[in-house]
């Protein structure tokens, strides 16, 4: 029995019996496919009990999912029970920690950096987020980039605080994030040890890379409902629930949504959309939102790049689901239609003339120049990673029975898939970047020379596409992702606009971003051997 087993949340016995509409959810979820949001899982609790968990195959409940932002929700308990054990205090400062940060040149504003400025995203930095994080400088160059405002006075959202508070957790309890929350936090809510991305060092990201299965983070979000407790023990400190989710300062984004600009807490933000409730926050629309004055708690995982969109259709069914106890009212199924798979095709006679092969493909420069170039994890995975693998190459392929088995190599690691040519999904443990993954894979023959393949890491938010033609001995590979990579573009020149101050600074960058795409996604040449 696994150690999430051990320790579950309690199940109603109808969404209704805790005052629950299955008819509003399921409207949600309607509303979601109507309007092609990627939306990959929902849970719903009342009451302290589970009223509505619902997955969109292949997303299911045995596997974690990545939580991008709401990473800082957790690294923040980290500096909350740091506090609370003496550690550290909301206003230590961080030279007093870092000493060595002191450069040559005095910094008054490095001086005057404390704990609680980083926690509230008021640090007053200005990290790029073209940051090289391939390279062991993360402390080095986060902690030597200019500050566009004194710390404490101006909230820009700036992922790169968490690194540096998780640098404190490290500094100050010998321990990583992770085995500094096991026993605190992971344990007692039994959730199984995550994978978090670190540095080269092995610091935790802290704003980003942990990855947790859905209940994991409805476990989380409980626990912060109730006060701090979970199963009637107290399980972080007293009022760090109450304290680290209420208006500490205001908060912006550079469009100005209304659910961006409700206010901030210690890494929880407070919502626009229904007064009375804050949530944690991911990229690509990973929420766990707490409706304090319901007892509710709503949790999504999704792969859906307009967040406030998806939050606007969250606040139209919700939270009118919750109605008033109706334990009597008959509920209706609740289900998240699956993804569409790749159709069972006839196997091409080419596939006798791979077996034995491999493909090399040329090793594309300016994607290396730049630092991103094509792996089979999607750039979402990928774009922040300190390895972000790349160059596949050496690609043989072995028919079987309803599959198709394929090898590669890149970032110099060899892993192996199964394709399922069935139209059934094949499911393999790869490693890519050194993030531990699920391959769901399936493919098909469009032609006698054009091979398709879907490869979704089950952890991450999108789908990898390879297109491979075969012309002779001459092999093209044409990549792509769902959702796009221009959806991932779109997404940096957000995050471009929210992190400099001066349009002189933003708009060179952002300029560029449109080209990313073509180069990202450009067409690979490879030999048959």
């Amino acid at each position: 029995m696994s150690v999430s087993e051990t320790v579950s949340i309690p199940r109603a016995k109808t969404p209704e019996s805790v005052g629950v509409d299955s008819k509003e959810v399921r409207a949600y979820i309607d509303h979601c496919m109507e309007l092609k949001k990627e939306l990959h899982s929902i849970i719903v609790l009342r009451h302290g009990q589970v009223a509505v968990e619902a997955y969109r195959d292949p997303y299911g409940p045995d596997h974690a999912h990545a939580m991008y932002s709401v990473s800082k929700s957790v690294t923040a308990t980290a500096i909350g029970f740091a506090i609370a054990e003496g550690y550290i205090a909301l206003d230590t400062k961080f030279v007093d920690i870092f000493p060595e940060a002191r450069g040559e040149k005095e910094n008054p504003n490095l001086e005057k950096l404390t704990v609680e400025d980083l926690l509230t995203m008021r640090s007053g930095l200005s990290v790029t987020p073209m940051m090289d994080k391939t390279k062991d400088r993360w402390f080095h160059d986060i902690v030597n980039s200019s500050f566009v405002a004194e710390p404490g006075t101006e909230f820009f959202y700036i992922s790169e605080n968490m690194y540096l508070l998780c640098c404190i957790i490290h500094k100050k309890t010998g321990m990583s994030v992770v085995d500094y929350l096991m026993p605190r936090l992971f344990e007692p809510l039994g959730i199984e040890r995550p994978f978090w991305e670190t540095d080269p060092r092995g610091i935790e990201a802290g704003g980003w890379g942990l990855m947790l299965k859905p209940m994991d983070l409805a476990k989380f979000m409980l626990t912060y409902q109730q006060g701090g407790s979970f199963g009637g023990k107290q399980i972080l400190p007293e009022g760090w629930a109450e304290t680290a989710t209420a208006f500490h300062t205001k908060s912006k984004n550079a469009q100005n949504q209304y659910d961006s600009t409700a206010g901030y807490g210690y890494c929880f933000w407070r919502n626009g959309g229904y007064k009375n409730s804050y949530r944690a926050d991911g990229m690509f629309s990973q929420f766990g939102i707490n409706f304090e004055d319901l007892d509710a708690c709503l949790i999504i995982n999704a792969g859906e790049v307009n967040e406030q969109g998806m939050r606007d259709v969250i606040w139209e069914h919700f939270p009118k689901a919750f109605m008033g106890d109706a334990p009597d009212a008959v509920p209706v199924a609740i289900a998240i239609p699956p993804y569409e798979k790749l159709p069972a095709r006839p196997r091409a006679a080419m596939e006798r003339r791979l077996l034995g092969k491999k493909i090399t493909f040329n090793k594309p420069l300016l994607l290396n120049v730049i630092g991103y170039p094509v792996s089979v994890a999607p750039l979402t995975l990928t774009f922040m990673g300190k390895d972000k693998a790349g160059n596949i190459t050496n690609v043989k392929f072995e028919p079987q029975e309803g599959a198709l088995k394929m090898t590669w190599s890149e970032g110099g690691e060899i892993n192996s898939v199964h394709i399922g040519m069935d139209g059934e999904y094949r499911w393999d443990n790869m490693t890519l970047g050194q993030m531990p993954l699920t391959a769901c894979s399936i493919g098909c023959w469009n032609n006698e020379t054009e091979l398709e393949i879907l490869i979704r890491p089950i952890e991450s938010v999108a789908a990898r596409r390879l297109i491979f033609r075969f012309n002779g001995d001459r092999v093209t590979l044409k990549p792509s992702a769902m959702p796009s990579t221009a959806v991932m573009v779109e997404n940096l020149a957000n995050s471009v606009k929210n992190v400099f101050k001066s349009d002189l600074l933003a708009k060179p960058i952002e300029s560029l971003l449109p080209y990313v795409t073509p180069l990202v996604d450009m067409v690979h040449f490879g030999k048959l051997k």
